[in-house]
């Protein structure tokens, strides 16, 4: 099949390739015409072997990034349970450096390091915050410096983590793209699927570990001392994993460096301030943007309304268990969810495109907190719409962790480290808000929807609620205003190749 100049600016496929020590997938072989002579057409091959290594090695990477994320999640939610107060300024630290580092360091990291050592990197801050928790355990004494200083560490890592994630994932899927020969959106969708389902399957079971070593008859100190196991052996085992190249040797399709250049001012960068702020460079400039805030504003808000209003309060009044011992059963359950509808939402967004699945999953978001809106007094609720309310933030939890992501190597393919702290960092800044209003959000009688707390306080819960249900309907409208202007860059694009084969096929003597 020969390929043109269109069909690198369609498949938005990068030279990385011709520098990686790695063999390249495709052959390169001129083609004779009816005269004999070489016409010195470009012909590329499909690989399939080479599509394989490509698909197991991003799934092996899957595996150890879930498995280092799976055991500070499950620190995480212990965090407040185990250490008290002192848990939950942890939490808070965590998730200001978490947010910080995207945005002022990751992507200079990523881009100067490469996407696997960027990983490494981050996960091996992340087994210090892991760490502490253990030494905060055998030693009480240190116990609030040494959580909080674990905390720091940790939310730099996670914010170097997330963003080599996403270049990573663009670039294994670039590769198999190419050696595929089919559209590199393809590639991401699947991808992305493999990646969300792997990463809450053992979400799922790093969360159970705690309650069965526990529940076994042994300490703090083992559960923790086999967290901090984990995560030093996925560490380890990320180096064997393949490493792309850093973004210096990388180049983007001319025609698409153009495109993006005029209509939206961008476009790849060597200076070090560039690289520094690469995910407010790319806030600022280009317009698709912040036309996808609302898809991850959405999803922090209404995490945050879950973990704090409906874990919190909700859980205990419904089942009539004033310590809500179930919550646990109900976390596990979204996560679950997430992880069945990820490989579902990977199949229907081949056939349908990311957009539908993407509206869905606002809506479902939607979904968590309207029942609240209708019912406000739980104590009329029934186990079932509980569950309801579960599984739509499990559903709306597998377009964000999948089909957003893939989304953002479509729309943003030329600045991939950027996109992907951006994503940190409007989901980062909305679920800091979330919590915030959790405890800043009061009234002073109680009403339909001032609602008395367990521990006697008084909260204006509506005010939250329409907060998520705006989100969910600014990330529709955001979202399909962000798609038109994608499609409108696509066209630029084509008629830029187009443009380009006509002029090369002009006669030297006419242009001259």
């Amino acid at each position: 099949m020969a390929r043109t100049d269109g069909d690198d600016v369609y498949h938005n496929m990068n030279s990385y390739q011709q520098t990686n020590s790695n063999p390249t997938p495709s052959t390169m072989e001129p083609e004779d015409n009816e005269g004999g002579e070489a016409s010195g057409i470009i012909v590329s091959t499909i690989d399939r072997t080479w599509a394989s290594k490509s698909l197991w090695n991003f799934i092996w990477m899957s595996v150890f990034f879930s498995a280092n994320h799976g055991c500070v999640v499950a620190c995480l939610s212990l965090a407040t349970a185990r250490l008290g107060s002192v848990g939950a300024w942890q939490s808070g630290i965590l998730y200001i450096f978490y947010t910080g580092s995207a945005v002022l360091g990751a992507t200079y990291v990523v881009k100067q390091l490469g996407p696997r050592n960027a990983l490494i990197t981050g996960m091996g801050l992340y087994c210090v915050y892991v760490g502490c928790f253990l030494v905060a355990t055998l030693s009480p004494e240190i116990e609030t410096p040494a959580a909080l200083l674990g905390a720091a560490v940790g939310g730099v890592g996670a914010g170097f983590l997330w963003t080599a994630q996403g270049s990573y994932f663009s670039r294994a899927a670039e590769d198999h793209a190419q050696a595929l020969q089919q559209p590199v959106q393809e590639s991401n969708q699947r991808m992305a699927s493999i990646f969300a389902f792997l990463y809450l399957a053992e979400e799922v079971g790093l969360r159970a570990l705690s309650t069965l070593l526990l529940g076994q008859g042994l300490s703090w100190s083992v559960v923790f001392g086999s967290y901090s196991a984990v995560t030093v052996l996925s560490t380890f085992c990320m180096v064997f994993v393949r490493d792309y190249p850093t973004t210096s040797n990388l180049s983007v399709s001319t025609a698409e460096e153009e495109t993006n250049t005029q209509s939206t001012g961008t476009g790849p960068s060597s200076s070090v301030w560039y690289k520094v702020t690469a995910a407010w460079q790319l806030m600022r400039n280009d317009p698709k943007m912040k036309y996808m805030i609302g898809l991850n504003a959405v999803f922090g808000f209404a995490a945050a309304f879950l973990n704090s209003y409906v874990n919190g309060e909700v859980v205990g009044v419904v089942t009539n268990d004033p310590q809500a011992k179930s919550v646990g059963i109900f976390n596990a359950w979204v996560s679950c969810v997430a992880a069945a509808m990820s490989l579902l939402f990977g199949r229907v967004s081949k056939k349908v495109g990311n957009g539908p699945v993407l509206i869905l999953g606002a809506l479902c978001f939607f979904g968590v907190v309207f029942p609240f809106v209708i019912i406000p007094n739980t104590r009329q609720w029934g186990v079932a719409l509980l569950i309801f309310i579960y599984t739509c933030h499990g559903c709306g939890r597998a377009t964000f962790e999948g089909t957003l992501k893939a989304t953002f190597a479509d729309y943003f393919a030329y600045e991939k480290e950027g996109a992907f702290a951006c994503i940190i960092l409007q989901n980062g800044l909305a679920g800091a808000i979330g919590y915030i209003l959790t405890f800043t959000l009061l009234c002073s009688k109680e009403s339909r929807y001032c609602i008395a707390y367990s521990n006697g306080s008084l909260h204006d819960v509506l005010s939250f609620e329409l907060l998520v249900i705006v989100s969910a309907m600014a990330a529709i409208g955001g979202y399909w205003r962000a798609s038109s202007l994608r499609q409108a860059e696509i066209r630029a694009m084509e008629a830029a190749a187009a443009t380009s084969e006509d002029t090369a096929m002009i006669p030297s003597a006419e242009t001259e």
